[in-house]
Formats: C-alpha cells, structure tokens, sequence
C-alpha cells in the first residue's frame, strides 16, 4: 500500500466517471452521483489497518505532489521525509516507492537510491508484451490496473505461462477509491475475483 505520511485523515471527492482522477473540496450538489468518497485515513487507522506481515508499505510522497517538478530542496520533504516517516511508523525499513500521477525527475531518482529504494512503481498505460522482470532496475513497470477491461486475461495468461529461466512478475495496480465506482470492474467484487484466481 502507497501512503502519503502528510496527508493523514484527509477527505475530498473524486469523479466516478471519466479519467481525469481529480479531486474536489465539494461534491457537485447537481450531480452526487458521480462522486465517490476519497477518505484517507487517519494515522491511528493505517497502524491499525496495515500492521500485517501480510502488507508492505511504501512511499507516495509526503504531500502526494506531481513530483516532475520538483527541485533539490522538495524532493527531500515529499521523499526522504516519507520514507522516514514510513519506517519509523511502520516499525520496518520503507523500500518501495509510487509515483503519484506517474511523474517524476532527476531529483526524485537520486533521492529514492539514496534512501535506499528497491522499487519505484509508474502505471500502466499499455497492454505489456510479456511478464518479464528485470530486479536491477529501480523503475517498475506494473502488468495492469485492476480496471484494464483485460485484466483478467492477463492475470490467467501469466498463472499458466510455463516457468523459465528469467524472472516473471504480474504487478496489478489501482486506487481503493475506485473499488467504489459501481462499475462492472470498478467494484470489491472483480477484484475479490482477481484474488480469488491467484
């Protein structure tokens, strides 16, 4: 799970509809239906609700800030603080990180290594080619959202693709918000599903 040590207990509105993922202050008092809830929780919650050897925690930025334009002086409080922040919340080492809208620079790279991060997350824009995995790299690219109308197929190609010799991963992505959408896979149960198959 990406958390954004900053913006603990933080609640607005996202669009349920279209992709432009943005949030608001208020709903649209002529148009509730297309919101949902966009509640982060409290600190006291994500202690309570994440502390599991079965969950990993990482980074989203301090602030969740488009993080392309970020100089020297920021990218330590949206990274380095994060990461910190993380970790001693946490109890355990932050290694992960995701980019927040998919940005990033320069800056944010060298400060991910020198925080010590295994793994930076982007989105999946495209199909993939294949499931390959290359663990040197510090940038990952996930398979698929868990919205992709062909997540399903992905999922079920990459369970019955025959071992090899290089390293397969299948990285399924998405916000909580979105299992609110009421949609054929914007909903708990396609992705109680995904789960279900793995």
């Amino acid at each position: 799970f990406n958390i954004s040590s900053g913006i603990f207990g933080r609640k607005s509105y996202i669009k349920r509809v279209g992709n432009d993922g943005k949030s608001a202050a208020e709903k649209d008092p002529l148009h509730p239906e297309l919101y949902v809830n966009h509640y982060i929780l409290t600190e006291k919650d994500a202690l309570s609700l994440y502390s599991s050897p079965n969950v990993e925690i990482a980074s989203h930025g301090t602030h969740h800030l488009v993080q392309s334009d970020l100089t020297k002086e920021l990218t330590e409080e949206e990274i380095t603080q994060d990461f910190e922040r993380l970790s001693e919340l946490f109890g355990y080492r932050v290694v992960g990180h995701a980019f927040p809208k998919d940005t990033f620079n320069g800056n944010v790279i060298e400060a991910l290594k020198r925080n010590g991060a295994l793994y930076a997350r982007r989105v999946s824009r495209e199909r993939p080619k294949d499931f390959s995995f290359n663990r040197n790299e510090l940038i990952l690219m996930p398979t698929c959202r868990h919205t992709d109308p062909f997540s399903d197929e992905l999922l079920n190609k990459f369970i019955n693709t025959p071992a090899g010799n290089d390293d397969m991963v299948f990285v399924l992505w998405g916000h909580s918000y979105e299992l609110d959408y009421g949609t054929k896979l914007g909903c708990y149960e396609h992705i109680e599903r995904l789960f279900q198959t793995v």
